[in-house]
């Protein structure tokens, strides 16, 4: 700001004071920060020696943002109070302070939620469980109260103090660690590959499409494949129409949904989108409950004719709440099965969802309508999981009801549960898709396997990251990322589908995937040509409940667990078309 522009000020002093005070206090501050990048860089991730004077350098900077705060209060006093300036210049200085705010509460909530008061050390576990709780408050205060939420923080906090209290790692250290998993995992799948190209099916069998009742089986699953898609609602089928889904809803917009949706969106948005992903119409849609919160996902009932079915769909992960759901993943015994032990998440969610339907009668009316008719539970991801725990519980009323559990959680069942959900419950699980191998156990040998990742590799974060992209790139051998040969690479994580014999070494109830598993495999074939790896095509096996229990980390592990994806493959794998039938 210029002299003569702060002319036009009653305070032209403290306009320059203000300016050239925030000008030298971003500089120095600019300059600390580059200092902790230079200082951050040094060395090996656990080599933390050659980074000691890091402590002092935030010390300074912990002075300097004391003096930000100070700066901001005063600024915020004189250019919204004791204003008197001209309106350029009083926009600009406005301008200036409330970036300064917006950095200053960004910083305030990162120390909010990394920084430990303790120094990771606890005289008693109860103070570490109150940190978590305290943290997971502040993460998902956007949800406000609800019923079941002060009991769902405190399991969370539970279960992460227990099994992150060891862990001192900042999130670009886990970053980096995940990077040279990753490259282990491959490097693994490589060499093993080449060894033997058919080592991984022959921990499965391949599935019989010759036989009638396993050809029916995967028809029934394509069929009813596309009503797990349409629980879902407006948000996914904007995800699969981004251009013209705004359009096609708009269409059909209007003020009144379908039966018993509740709380719906607005112009029942998810009444319109079930309808165009599912393929049913109004008549066939029974009941609507798109309201989802904690231990309580959103979930429709339907009937379909020509499956001769009452279908009870639940939907998979999209809101804060089911994020919560899904990590209360405690082992909880399953209500009328002694000895029997589940997800804790989705054993309530499953109670929760019968308390609905009997409240409201749903499947008696359902069934006084359609006498003749099976009942199928089905869903994706947590609705796979809460379809399982509902179909176990509703075994004694129904006694011929099946369930369909696409991408079912891996941390599901216990291993005597996951041998009884064979007879009523089959599962689809794509390639790397993360959610099937996704459960305590699994998540202790990934962080054990980063942890033995970054302390084994010595190089400096910024030398491991530039080598990954070199590798993705294909300009860098992927042994030299792991470590400086291929001979000395040590395969701490094996392969995405390793055998659940070897224990991951913690006294942790383990839990499976539930039911009869049918396991869309990517298998590369190799080239004749040369050494690369191309023309990837899918094989349909018959897994093991066993082999889900290490979690890949590679970029289609979460695409291969969309609903769409599954969606589409279970339509291009089908042997023939699909024809209305009366087998469920």
């Amino acid at each position: 700001v210029s002299t003569q522009s702060t002319g036009d000020c009653n305070y032209p002093v403290l306009v320059l004071f203000y300016l050239a005070t925030a000008t030298a206090l971003i500089s120095l501050v600019l300059v600390v920060e580059i200092m902790v990048m230079v200082v951050s860089m040094r060395g090996g991730i656990m080599q933390v020696e050659k980074r000691r004077t890091i402590p002092t350098i935030l010390h300074f900077r912990l002075v300097l943002f004391v003096l930000e705060i100070g700066l901001c209060i005063f600024g915020t006093y004189w250019c919204f109070v004791e204003t008197g300036c001209s309106r350029d210049i009083m926009i600009s200085v406005r301008l200036v302070v409330v970036s300064n705010w917006v950095l200053i509460a960004l910083t305030l909530i990162g120390i909010i939620t990394v920084f430990d008061p303790f120094g990771g050390y606890y005289s008693d576990k109860s103070m570490n469980d109150k940190l978590w709780e305290k943290r997971f408050k502040c993460w998902c205060c956007c949800i406000g109260r609800q019923e079941n939420s002060h009991g769902a923080f405190q399991d969370l906090a539970r279960i992460f103090s227990s099994q992150f209290a060891d862990v001192d790692l900042v999130a670009s250290d886990i970053a980096v660690g995940l990077m040279l998993v990753s490259q282990q995992q491959h490097l693994a799948a490589r060499k093993r590959f080449v060894v033997n190209q058919m080592s991984f099916e022959q921990e499965c069998e391949r599935y019989n499409f010759d036989n009638r009742k396993s050809r029916e089986t995967f028809q029934d699953l394509t069929y009813f494949s596309s009503y797990a898609l349409g629980a879902y609602g407006w948000p996914l089928f904007m995800y699969i129409h981004p251009i013209t889904g705004c359009f096609n809803l708009c269409q059909e917009c209007s003020l009144f949904g379908g039966p018993n949706e509740g709380s719906e969106s607005m112009c029942h948005s998810n009444h319109i989108a079930l309808k165009k992903l599912s393929g049913l119409e109004d008549n066939d849609i029974l009941y609507t409950h798109f309201t989802s919160n904690i231990y309580s996902p959103a979930f429709y009932v339907a009937v379909d004719h020509n499956r001769q079915a009452i279908i009870v769909t639940i939907r998979g992960t999209l809101s804060l709440q089911d994020v919560i759901t899904d990590m209360v993943c405690e082992p909880q015994e399953i209500p009328g099965y002694p000895g029997l032990l589940a997800h804790r998440g989705m054993v309530l969610s499953a109670n929760n969802i019968i308390k609905i339907l009997d409240s409201d009668a749903v499947l008696a009316k359902a069934f006084s309508l359609y006498p003749e008719f099976q009942l199928l539970i089905l869903g994706h991801s947590l609705g796979a999981g809460t379809a399982t725990l509902l179909s176990f519980m509703l075994r004694d009323r129904y006694r011929n009801l099946r369930c369909f559990a696409y991408g079912p959680p891996g941390g599901l069942l216990s291993l005597e549960a996951a041998e009884l959900s064979k007879k009523f419950v089959v599962s689809t699980v794509v390639n790397k898709e993360f959610a099937t191998r996704l459960s305590i156990n699994s998540i202790v040998q990934l962080r054990d396997g980063v942890l033995s990742a970054i302390q084994i590799n010595q190089r400096s974060k910024w030398k491991l990251t530039l080598s990954h992209i070199l590798s993705v790139l294909r300009l860098r051998p992927i042994a030299e990322v792991v470590l400086d040969s291929e001979e000395e690479a040590p395969l701490i994580v094996p392969s995405f589908a390793r055998s659940a014999a070897e224990d991951p070494g913690d006294n942790l109830p383990k839990l499976y995937p539930p039911g009869k598993i049918i396991f869309i495999h990517r298998n590369e074939i190799q080239a004749s040509c040369c050494n690369s790896y191309s023309g990837a095509h899918y094989d349909v096996l018959l897994a093991p409940n066993t082999v889900f229990d290490t979690i890949p980390v590679a970029p289609e592990m979460l695409s291969d667990h969309l609903p769409d994806t599954l969606v589409h493959l279970l339509k291009e794998l089908q042997p023939i078309d699909i024809s209305p039938g009366s087998h469920v």
